[in-house]
Protein backbone atom coordinates (compact mmCIF):
# COMPACT_ATOMS: atom_id res chain seq x y z
CA UNK A 1 0.00 0.00 0.00
CA UNK A 2 1.18 3.66 -0.85
CA UNK A 3 1.98 6.13 1.45
CA UNK A 4 1.06 10.05 0.89
CA UNK A 5 4.03 12.17 2.29
CA UNK A 6 3.40 16.13 2.94
CA UNK A 7 6.70 18.09 3.15
CA UNK A 8 7.89 18.61 6.63
CA UNK A 9 6.00 20.77 8.27
CA UNK A 10 4.00 18.48 10.43
CA UNK A 11 4.97 19.96 13.81
CA UNK A 12 3.67 23.62 12.87
CA UNK A 13 0.41 22.31 11.55
CA UNK A 14 -0.33 19.19 13.74
CA UNK A 15 -0.03 16.95 11.60
CA UNK A 16 1.91 14.26 13.00
CA UNK A 17 -0.69 12.97 15.84
CA UNK A 18 -3.29 12.25 13.39
CA UNK A 19 -0.67 10.52 10.89
CA UNK A 20 1.13 8.39 13.73
CA UNK A 21 -2.30 6.97 15.20
CA UNK A 22 -3.06 5.52 12.09
CA UNK A 23 -1.27 2.11 10.80
CA UNK A 24 0.70 1.61 8.19
CA UNK A 25 -2.23 -0.05 5.99
CA UNK A 26 -4.66 2.60 6.98
CA UNK A 27 -2.47 5.25 5.49
CA UNK A 28 -1.81 7.47 2.33
CA UNK A 29 1.58 9.08 1.69
CA UNK A 30 2.35 12.17 -0.23
CA UNK A 31 5.62 14.03 -0.57
CA UNK A 32 6.80 17.20 -0.61
CA UNK A 33 10.18 18.62 -2.07
CA UNK A 34 10.52 22.23 -1.88
CA UNK A 35 13.20 24.48 -0.72
CA UNK A 36 13.05 25.43 3.03
CA UNK A 37 16.64 27.00 2.58
CA UNK A 38 18.84 28.42 0.52
CA UNK A 39 17.93 30.95 -2.07
CA UNK A 40 14.26 30.66 -3.10
CA UNK A 41 13.57 29.84 0.81
CA UNK A 42 10.58 32.32 0.48
CA UNK A 43 8.73 30.57 -2.29
CA UNK A 44 10.04 27.16 -1.14
CA UNK A 45 8.33 27.07 2.88
CA UNK A 46 4.90 27.60 1.41
CA UNK A 47 4.48 24.56 -0.01
CA UNK A 48 4.34 22.10 3.22
CA UNK A 49 2.13 24.79 4.79
CA UNK A 50 -0.14 24.70 1.77
CA UNK A 51 -0.22 21.03 1.59
CA UNK A 52 -0.39 20.21 5.62
CA UNK A 53 -3.02 22.79 6.15
CA UNK A 54 -5.08 20.01 3.22
CA UNK A 55 -3.82 17.40 4.83
CA UNK A 56 -4.63 18.19 8.20
CA UNK A 57 -8.68 19.77 6.61
CA UNK A 58 -8.59 16.03 4.90
CA UNK A 59 -8.06 14.21 8.11
CA UNK A 60 -9.70 15.97 10.60
CA UNK A 61 -12.85 15.36 8.29
CA UNK A 62 -12.36 11.45 8.60
CA UNK A 63 -9.57 11.12 6.30
CA UNK A 64 -10.18 9.59 2.56
CA UNK A 65 -12.81 7.11 1.72
CA UNK A 66 -11.46 4.87 -1.50
CA UNK A 67 -13.67 2.34 -1.77
CA UNK A 68 -14.63 0.41 1.55
CA UNK A 69 -11.78 1.21 3.34
CA UNK A 70 -10.81 4.87 4.90
CA UNK A 71 -7.09 6.14 5.02
CA UNK A 72 -5.67 8.79 6.88
CA UNK A 73 -2.85 11.12 4.91
CA UNK A 74 0.56 11.46 6.20
CA UNK A 75 3.21 14.08 4.66
CA UNK A 76 6.53 13.44 4.43
CA UNK A 77 8.70 16.55 2.95
CA UNK A 78 12.20 16.81 1.87
CA UNK A 79 14.48 20.19 1.65
CA UNK A 80 15.71 20.18 -1.41
CA UNK A 81 17.91 23.61 0.10
CA UNK A 82 17.44 24.92 -3.71
CA UNK A 83 19.98 22.68 -5.40
CA UNK A 84 19.12 20.52 -8.44
CA UNK A 85 20.80 17.41 -6.71
CA UNK A 86 19.43 17.41 -3.67
CA UNK A 87 15.74 17.99 -5.01
CA UNK A 88 16.89 14.73 -7.36
CA UNK A 89 18.51 12.27 -4.36
CA UNK A 90 14.56 13.69 -2.67
CA UNK A 91 12.29 12.57 -4.89
CA UNK A 92 14.55 9.64 -5.42
CA UNK A 93 14.38 8.72 -1.40
CA UNK A 94 10.42 9.54 -1.68
CA UNK A 95 9.58 7.21 -4.31
CA UNK A 96 11.76 4.46 -3.63
CA UNK A 97 12.05 4.18 0.38
CA UNK A 98 8.90 5.72 1.20
CA UNK A 99 6.80 4.80 -1.28
CA UNK A 100 4.60 7.96 -1.81
CA UNK A 101 1.56 7.82 -3.84
CA UNK A 102 2.41 11.74 -5.00
CA UNK A 103 4.52 14.19 -4.70
CA UNK A 104 4.44 17.76 -4.89
CA UNK A 105 7.25 20.25 -5.83
CA UNK A 106 9.17 21.23 -6.58
CA UNK A 107 8.49 25.43 -6.98
CA UNK A 108 11.81 25.70 -8.89
CA UNK A 109 10.76 25.04 -12.46
CA UNK A 110 14.44 23.60 -13.98
CA UNK A 111 13.93 20.81 -10.73
CA UNK A 112 10.77 19.77 -11.41
CA UNK A 113 11.44 19.17 -14.72
CA UNK A 114 14.07 16.74 -13.37
CA UNK A 115 12.19 15.32 -10.67
CA UNK A 116 9.67 14.14 -13.53
CA UNK A 117 12.29 11.82 -14.71
CA UNK A 118 11.94 9.79 -11.68
CA UNK A 119 8.44 10.38 -10.91
CA UNK A 120 6.68 9.58 -13.86
CA UNK A 121 8.34 5.95 -14.13
CA UNK A 122 7.70 5.00 -10.97
CA UNK A 123 3.68 6.19 -12.15
CA UNK A 124 3.91 8.55 -9.38
CA UNK A 125 1.36 11.48 -9.80
CA UNK A 126 3.20 14.59 -9.40
CA UNK A 127 2.10 18.21 -8.73
CA UNK A 128 4.28 21.01 -9.86
CA UNK A 129 3.03 25.14 -10.10
CA UNK A 130 5.39 25.82 -12.88
CA UNK A 131 4.20 27.30 -15.97
CA UNK A 132 7.80 25.95 -17.57
CA UNK A 133 6.09 22.27 -17.66
CA UNK A 134 4.39 23.64 -21.11
CA UNK A 135 7.85 22.42 -22.72
CA UNK A 136 6.51 18.86 -22.38
CA UNK A 137 2.54 18.32 -21.32
CA UNK A 138 0.39 18.00 -24.34
CA UNK A 139 -2.45 16.06 -25.13
CA UNK A 140 0.33 13.35 -26.19
CA UNK A 141 2.82 13.33 -23.30
CA UNK A 142 -0.02 12.93 -21.18
CA UNK A 143 -1.91 10.31 -22.47
CA UNK A 144 -1.86 6.65 -21.31
CA UNK A 145 1.46 5.00 -21.29
CA UNK A 146 2.85 8.25 -22.63
CA UNK A 147 5.95 9.64 -20.27
CA UNK A 148 3.93 12.34 -18.53
CA UNK A 149 0.56 10.78 -17.73
CA UNK A 150 1.28 11.41 -13.81
CA UNK A 151 2.54 14.96 -14.61
CA UNK A 152 -0.11 17.89 -13.34
CA UNK A 153 1.03 21.46 -14.04
CA UNK A 154 -0.97 23.53 -10.60
CA UNK A 155 -0.18 26.65 -12.15
CA UNK A 156 -1.73 28.18 -15.43
CA UNK A 157 -0.02 28.11 -18.58
CA UNK A 158 2.49 31.28 -18.79
CA UNK A 159 1.05 33.11 -21.56
CA UNK A 160 -2.63 33.13 -19.51
CA UNK A 161 -0.73 34.40 -15.83
CA UNK A 162 1.58 36.81 -17.65
CA UNK A 163 -1.63 37.74 -19.79
CA UNK A 164 -3.52 38.26 -16.56
CA UNK A 165 -0.82 40.14 -15.11
CA UNK A 166 0.18 42.20 -17.32
CA UNK A 167 -3.44 43.48 -18.09
CA UNK A 168 -4.32 43.81 -14.46
CA UNK A 169 -0.60 45.89 -14.23
CA UNK A 170 -1.75 48.46 -16.72
CA UNK A 171 -5.31 48.51 -16.15
CA UNK A 172 -5.05 49.63 -12.49
CA UNK A 173 -1.56 52.01 -12.65
CA UNK A 174 -2.68 54.22 -15.75
CA UNK A 175 -5.52 56.13 -13.66
CA UNK A 176 -3.14 56.75 -10.78
CA UNK A 177 -0.43 57.84 -13.28
CA UNK A 178 -2.70 59.80 -14.56
CA UNK A 179 -1.85 59.63 -18.60
CA UNK A 180 -1.85 56.65 -20.84
CA UNK A 181 0.82 54.55 -20.12
CA UNK A 182 2.96 53.18 -23.61
CA UNK A 183 6.28 52.63 -22.97
CA UNK A 184 7.64 49.64 -19.72
CA UNK A 185 10.92 48.63 -19.09
CA UNK A 186 11.55 44.58 -17.69
CA UNK A 187 14.44 43.85 -15.06
CA UNK A 188 14.28 40.64 -14.42
CA UNK A 189 16.93 38.02 -12.57
CA UNK A 190 19.07 36.26 -14.90
CA UNK A 191 18.41 33.01 -15.01
CA UNK A 192 16.97 29.77 -16.80
CA UNK A 193 13.27 30.57 -14.75
CA UNK A 194 13.67 34.29 -15.32
CA UNK A 195 14.23 33.98 -19.23
CA UNK A 196 11.76 31.79 -20.08
CA UNK A 197 9.29 33.92 -17.93
CA UNK A 198 9.68 36.85 -19.56
CA UNK A 199 9.86 35.56 -22.75
CA UNK A 200 6.15 35.51 -22.00
CA UNK A 201 6.02 38.39 -20.09
CA UNK A 202 7.41 41.06 -22.79
CA UNK A 203 4.91 39.79 -25.49
CA UNK A 204 1.82 39.78 -22.97
CA UNK A 205 3.02 43.50 -22.92
CA UNK A 206 3.42 44.16 -26.35
CA UNK A 207 -0.12 42.44 -26.90
CA UNK A 208 -1.37 45.56 -24.21
CA UNK A 209 -0.06 48.23 -26.57
CA UNK A 210 3.06 48.76 -25.09
CA UNK A 211 6.66 49.90 -26.59
CA UNK A 212 9.26 47.38 -24.70
CA UNK A 213 12.50 48.91 -25.70
CA UNK A 214 14.87 46.07 -23.12
CA UNK A 215 14.50 43.98 -21.06
CA UNK A 216 17.60 44.39 -18.41
CA UNK A 217 18.72 41.47 -16.97
CA UNK A 218 21.35 40.77 -13.38
CA UNK A 219 22.74 38.15 -11.64
CA UNK A 220 20.26 36.32 -9.11
CA UNK A 221 22.59 37.68 -6.30
CA UNK A 222 22.87 41.21 -6.96
CA UNK A 223 21.85 43.82 -4.29
CA UNK A 224 23.09 46.60 -5.71
CA UNK A 225 20.98 47.25 -9.09
CA UNK A 226 22.17 51.16 -9.42
CA UNK A 227 23.73 50.27 -12.85
CA UNK A 228 20.90 48.30 -13.94
CA UNK A 229 18.25 51.02 -12.80
CA UNK A 230 20.20 53.75 -14.22
CA UNK A 231 20.33 51.84 -17.62
CA UNK A 232 16.56 51.64 -16.94
CA UNK A 233 16.05 55.33 -16.36
CA UNK A 234 17.70 56.53 -19.33
CA UNK A 235 15.30 54.66 -21.61
CA UNK A 236 12.25 56.95 -19.84
CA UNK A 237 9.89 54.04 -18.96
CA UNK A 238 6.47 54.71 -18.13
CA UNK A 239 6.96 51.51 -15.94
CA UNK A 240 9.92 49.79 -14.40
CA UNK A 241 8.68 45.97 -14.43
CA UNK A 242 10.78 44.10 -11.59
CA UNK A 243 10.12 40.58 -12.77
CA UNK A 244 10.16 37.19 -11.30
CA UNK A 245 11.72 37.20 -7.98
CA UNK A 246 9.84 39.08 -5.35
CA UNK A 247 12.76 38.88 -3.01
CA UNK A 248 15.29 40.77 -5.19
CA UNK A 249 12.43 43.11 -6.21
CA UNK A 250 12.52 44.38 -2.72
CA UNK A 251 15.93 45.32 -2.58
CA UNK A 252 15.92 46.42 -6.05
CA UNK A 253 12.66 49.10 -5.19
CA UNK A 254 14.06 51.23 -2.50
CA UNK A 255 17.34 52.09 -4.64
CA UNK A 256 14.43 52.89 -7.97
CA UNK A 257 13.00 55.16 -5.71
CA UNK A 258 15.73 56.93 -4.48
CA UNK A 259 17.08 57.58 -8.47
CA UNK A 260 13.84 58.45 -9.89
CA UNK A 261 13.98 56.28 -11.94
CA UNK A 262 9.95 55.78 -13.52
CA UNK A 263 6.75 57.46 -12.75
CA UNK A 264 5.09 53.79 -11.70
CA UNK A 265 6.47 50.45 -10.94
CA UNK A 266 4.96 46.79 -10.68
CA UNK A 267 6.68 44.39 -8.72
CA UNK A 268 5.89 40.78 -9.25
CA UNK A 269 5.10 38.16 -6.92
CA UNK A 270 5.03 40.93 -3.58
CA UNK A 271 2.04 40.30 -1.37
CA UNK A 272 0.40 43.73 -0.34
CA UNK A 273 0.39 42.27 2.78
CA UNK A 274 4.38 42.49 3.19
CA UNK A 275 3.74 45.86 1.91
CA UNK A 276 2.16 46.96 4.67
CA UNK A 277 3.32 44.88 7.83
CA UNK A 278 6.82 46.57 6.06
CA UNK A 279 5.38 50.10 6.43
CA UNK A 280 6.64 50.31 2.64
CA UNK A 281 5.94 53.24 1.13
CA UNK A 282 6.28 55.24 -2.37
CA UNK A 283 5.70 58.38 -3.68
CA UNK A 284 4.80 56.89 -6.94
CA UNK A 285 1.96 54.39 -8.11
CA UNK A 286 3.40 50.55 -7.26
CA UNK A 287 1.66 47.89 -8.87
CA UNK A 288 1.96 44.04 -7.08
CA UNK A 289 0.52 40.80 -8.40
CA UNK A 290 0.29 37.30 -6.32
CA UNK A 291 0.54 34.21 -7.31
CA UNK A 292 -2.38 33.35 -7.72
CA UNK A 293 -4.18 35.31 -4.85
CA UNK A 294 -3.01 37.95 -2.43
CA UNK A 295 -3.26 37.09 1.57
CA UNK A 296 -2.78 40.86 2.39
CA UNK A 297 -5.68 42.90 0.75
CA UNK A 298 -7.87 40.46 -0.92
CA UNK A 299 -10.93 40.96 -3.51
CA UNK A 300 -11.62 36.87 -3.20
CA UNK A 301 -13.78 36.24 -0.28
CA UNK A 302 -12.54 32.14 -0.20
CA UNK A 303 -8.52 33.64 -0.03
CA UNK A 304 -9.58 35.52 3.07
CA UNK A 305 -10.73 32.12 5.03
CA UNK A 306 -7.71 30.12 3.42
CA UNK A 307 -5.23 32.63 4.67
CA UNK A 308 -6.91 32.98 7.80
CA UNK A 309 -6.18 29.29 8.50
CA UNK A 310 -3.18 29.28 7.03
CA UNK A 311 -1.69 31.56 9.13
CA UNK A 312 -3.57 30.37 12.00
CA UNK A 313 -2.17 26.47 11.51
CA UNK A 314 1.37 28.60 11.71
CA UNK A 315 2.53 29.39 8.38
CA UNK A 316 5.01 32.77 8.24
CA UNK A 317 3.44 35.40 6.38
CA UNK A 318 6.04 36.06 3.71
CA UNK A 319 6.77 37.78 0.40
CA UNK A 320 5.08 34.86 -1.36
CA UNK A 321 2.85 32.78 0.69
CA UNK A 322 0.08 33.01 -2.00
CA UNK A 323 2.56 30.22 -3.90
CA UNK A 324 1.18 27.85 -1.60
CA UNK A 325 -2.35 27.96 -2.97
CA UNK A 326 -0.70 26.11 -6.40
CA UNK A 327 -0.60 23.18 -4.27
CA UNK A 328 -3.50 23.25 -1.25
CA UNK A 329 -6.28 22.65 -3.17
CA UNK A 330 -4.71 19.79 -5.31
CA UNK A 331 -4.49 17.70 -2.34
CA UNK A 332 -8.47 18.35 -1.77
CA UNK A 333 -8.62 17.51 -5.44
CA UNK A 334 -6.27 14.44 -5.15
CA UNK A 335 -8.81 12.94 -2.33
CA UNK A 336 -11.34 13.59 -4.66
CA UNK A 337 -9.99 11.47 -7.21
CA UNK A 338 -9.35 8.50 -5.07
CA UNK A 339 -12.69 8.22 -3.26
CA UNK A 340 -14.25 8.56 -7.13
CA UNK A 341 -11.83 6.19 -8.30
CA UNK A 342 -12.51 4.01 -5.55
CA UNK A 343 -8.97 2.73 -6.09
CA UNK A 344 -5.33 4.32 -5.09
CA UNK A 345 -4.56 2.77 -8.42
CA UNK A 346 -2.15 5.42 -10.00
CA UNK A 347 -3.98 5.28 -13.66
CA UNK A 348 -7.72 5.03 -12.37
CA UNK A 349 -6.64 8.09 -10.12
CA UNK A 350 -5.50 9.93 -12.98
CA UNK A 351 -8.38 9.28 -14.99
CA UNK A 352 -10.62 10.93 -11.92
CA UNK A 353 -8.76 14.00 -11.81
CA UNK A 354 -9.00 14.11 -15.50
CA UNK A 355 -12.62 14.58 -14.97
CA UNK A 356 -12.63 15.94 -11.72
CA UNK A 357 -14.48 19.80 -11.50
CA UNK A 358 -13.50 20.85 -8.27
CA UNK A 359 -14.38 23.65 -5.86
CA UNK A 360 -11.50 25.43 -4.50
CA UNK A 361 -9.85 28.64 -3.33
CA UNK A 362 -8.45 29.95 -6.63
CA UNK A 363 -11.59 28.96 -8.57
CA UNK A 364 -15.20 27.66 -8.26
CA UNK A 365 -14.16 25.26 -11.37
CA UNK A 366 -10.83 24.30 -10.74
CA UNK A 367 -9.99 21.19 -13.73
CA UNK A 368 -7.65 20.22 -15.73
CA UNK A 369 -7.50 20.66 -19.88
CA UNK A 370 -6.53 17.54 -22.29
CA UNK A 371 -2.67 18.37 -21.52
CA UNK A 372 -3.30 18.25 -17.50
CA UNK A 373 -2.93 21.68 -16.88
CA UNK A 374 -5.97 24.62 -14.98
CA UNK A 375 -6.77 27.55 -15.94
CA UNK A 376 -8.16 29.98 -13.52
CA UNK A 377 -7.24 34.21 -12.79
CA UNK A 378 -4.34 36.29 -11.03
CA UNK A 379 -4.92 38.89 -8.42
CA UNK A 380 -3.37 42.21 -9.39
CA UNK A 381 -3.23 45.03 -6.96
CA UNK A 382 -1.95 48.54 -6.94
CA UNK A 383 -0.75 51.09 -4.13
CA UNK A 384 -1.23 54.72 -4.24
CA UNK A 385 0.88 57.62 -3.14
CA UNK A 386 -0.14 57.86 0.54
CA UNK A 387 -0.88 53.85 0.81
CA UNK A 388 -4.18 53.10 -0.36
CA UNK A 389 -4.61 49.62 -2.16
CA UNK A 390 -6.83 48.23 -4.51
CA UNK A 391 -7.30 45.01 -5.81
CA UNK A 392 -8.64 43.17 -8.95
CA UNK A 393 -8.76 39.45 -9.80
CA UNK A 394 -7.90 40.06 -13.73
CA UNK A 395 -8.94 36.83 -15.97
CA UNK A 396 -6.90 35.44 -18.47
CA UNK A 397 -6.80 35.32 -22.00
CA UNK A 398 -8.38 32.55 -23.77
CA UNK A 399 -5.41 32.65 -26.58
CA UNK A 400 -1.40 33.40 -27.02
CA UNK A 401 -0.90 36.87 -28.28
CA UNK A 402 0.71 36.25 -31.74
CA UNK A 403 4.47 36.09 -31.88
Amino acid sequence: MRSLVLGGISVALGLGASACSASAEDTIKIGVVAAESGAFVSAGHTLPAGVGLAVKEINEAGGVKVGDKTYKVEMVKRDDRTDISTAIAATQELVRDENVSAIFGSETHDFTLAMTKITQPAKVIQFAGNSTLAKILNPQSVAPGAEDHYLFQSEPQEFQRSGSTARGVLSLLTPLVGHPLKKSVVIVGNDATGQFLTSYYVKALKAEGQEVPEVISYPPDTTDFSPFLTRAKSLNPDVVHFWYNGDSTLTALPQALELGVAPSYFLFGVDPGIWKERGLSADVPVAMSCVPICWGESSNANAKTYFKNYFAAGAPKGVTSSVSLLYYDYVHMLADAWTKAGSLDPDKTVAALESLHHKGVVSDDLSFNKSHQVTHATEVCAAAPGGEISCAMQQPPAEAPAE
